[in-house]
């Protein structure tokens, strides 16, 4: 095969492969924005119910002092054993979508091995195939729970994380587990995905702080943002559930305007708020919803992370293979100027030879 046939196939290997690419960045495209707008919708309801938890969990609190009896849910006061922990991991079923899945697994790699430092009991949920493949090779020895997202996809999202609420309720109450931990891609930008770690058993997500940062992000940023009257700029510390488009939980000042917080203790004033039910039954009834809104949420932002990492790597690809391309038809049409210009050289010394003859 001349070296032309051999240029002209790998030119329309290249094109094919950058028509494909292209088209799969399309679909990204579409499948991004209907995710990230199905995540942002459920982005003030879970704010919400964060807000509302913390506040009955500081009521009972309060309570507490003065009447040691009451007790908040095992659910977010935890069983008092820190023994075996449950590591959910969620990445994607597809491929195809750069470091996304493979950042999620070096980040519960972490986790799980610095559990094994503390001979600490693991078991192993991984909410995506490709998460699943990959922790195999890790710890072939261990014994890794499986769940397709193509399965839930069939569904309503939001009935799937009602149905993964209610086995982690009762999984804790069975005692099959001391501590969940979740591992998973936040959404920052279309460029960007940084994978985290969040504690869902004991419920830590309504607090401000996570006690896994030092394994998520050693350097915490703050975010500089203007109150909600649009006056002054304050400086807030990272919450767990806006980080994504850049917002926060509750801002401190309101907490002293509106809530009136004590401002040398930090704690609400007692007699701010009567609850109908008690506080510590309204805390129990929310705890369904609350982690039900958590799953939902968290499951959606990966799918959003997942498609914002597939949309860069196939933008990425396209543009190398118009790159390869441009270089591959240069090759060509120097390749096909030298031969032009070799079969007239040879054309011209034969007629000069019977010229002479």
């Amino acid at each position: 095969m001349s070296s032309l046939k051999k240029i002209s196939d790998r030119i329309a290997s290249v094109q094919a492969t950058r028509q494909i690419t292209s088209s799969m960045k399309m679909v990204a495209v579409s499948r991004l924005k209907k995710k990230h707008e199905a995540f942002l919708k459920t982005v003030p309801f879970a704010d919400e119910i964060n807000r509302v938890v913390r506040r009955l969990v500081r009521s009972v609190k309060m309570r507490q002092t003065e009447n040691a009896g009451i007790r908040l849910p095992l659910f977010f006061e935890g069983n008092g054993k820190e023994q075996h922990y449950m590591v959910v991991v969620i990445t994607s079923d597809e491929g195809l979508s750069g470091q996304a899945s493979l950042q999620v697994v070096q980040k519960a790699k972490e986790v799980i091995d610095y559990l094994t430092e503390q001979n600490k009991d693991i078991q192993i949920f991984c909410y995506g195939t490709q998460g699943a493949d990959i922790l195999k090779r890790f710890y072939p020895q261990k014994e890794i729970l499986v769940f397709k997202q193509k399965i839930a996809e069939k569904y309503d999202d939001y009935k799937h994380a009602e149905k993964f609420a209610y086995r982690v309720i009762r999984a804790f109450q069975q005692e099959r587990f001391d501590v969940c931990l979740t591992v998973y891609n936040q959404f920052k930008s279309v460029v960007f995905q940084k994978p985290v770690v969040e504690q869902m058993v004991p419920a830590q997500i309504y607090l401000r702080e996570n006690p896994w940062d030092f394994l998520s992000d050693k350097k915490e940023r703050d975010y500089h943002k203007k109150d909600a009257f649009g006056e002054k700029k304050v400086t807030l510390k990272k919450s767990s559930f806006l980080t994504a488009i850049g917002g926060v939980e509750m801002l401190p000042s309101l907490d002293k305007v509106i809530f009136k917080t004590d401002m040398n203790s930090g704690k609400r004033l007692p007699y701010l708020y009567d609850y109908e039910p008690a506080d510590l039954e309204l805390l129990n009834q929310l705890l369904f919803p609350y982690l039900t809104a958590y799953i939902y949420r968290i499951l959606l932002e990966s799918q959003v992370s997942d498609n914002a990492s597939r949309l860069m790597a196939m933008d990425n690809a396209t543009r190398n293979a118009g790159d390869m391309l441009e270089r591959l038809q240069k090759e060509y049409r120097r390749s096909r100027q030298s031969r032009i210009t070799t079969d007239i050289a040879e054309v011209s010394g034969g007629q000069v030879q019977e010229a002479f003859v």
